[in-house]
C-alpha cells in the first residue's frame, strides 16, 4: 500500500504543481533556453506522462506496453487541454494552440521514456 502511494506520489505533484503555476498572473521567468516557454511546457508534461508510468505494475507494462503508453500520452494531453482551458480564466494568461501542442510533445517523449524504463524493468522481471 505505501509503495503505491510513493509510486503515485509525483505524478499527483507534478498535476499539482502545473495546475498552481497556471493559477498564478505573471510567472518568472529564467534567463537562457530553459526561459524559452515551449521547453518549460515540454519539460513538464513529459515528467508528467513519464511519472503516471509509475501508476502502472510491471505485470500492466508486459501484457500491453503500447496501450499503457497511449493512455499516458492520452491522460497528459488531455490534461494539457484543461491546463490552457484553465488559463483562459486566469487574468494576465491566455489559452494557447502552441503551449498545448508542446504539452503534447513532452506528453509523447515522456510516454516513450516510460516504455523504455518499463521494458528493461520487466525484462528483469524474469
Amino acid at each position: 500500500m505505501v509503495r503505491k502511494i510513493v509510486f503515485r506520489l509525483p505524478a499527483l505533484l507534478i498535476f499539482g504543481g502545473i495546475w498552481w503555476l497556471s493559477s498564478q498572473t505573471i510567472l518568472p521567468q529564467p534567463k537562457g533556453v530553459l526561459g524559452f516557454d515551449k521547453v518549460q511546457h515540454l519539460i513538464a508534461y513529459a515528467a508528467l506522462s513519464m511519472s503516471l508510468g509509475l501508476w502502472f505494475s510491471g505485470k500492466q507494462w508486459k501484457n500491453n506496453a503500447r496501450g499503457t503508453m497511449l493512455l499516458l500520452f492520452s491522460i497528459a494531453s488531455i490534461y494539457g487541454i484543461i491546463d490552457e482551458v484553465h488559463q483562459y480564466f486566469v487574468p494576465g494568461r491566455d489559452c494557447n494552440v502552441w503551449d498545448w501542442a508542446a504539452d503534447v510533445l513532452g506528453a509523447i517523449l515522456g510516454a516513450l521514456g516510460a516504455v523504455c524504463i518499463a521494458g528493461k524493468i520487466c525484462q528483469h522481471d524474469d
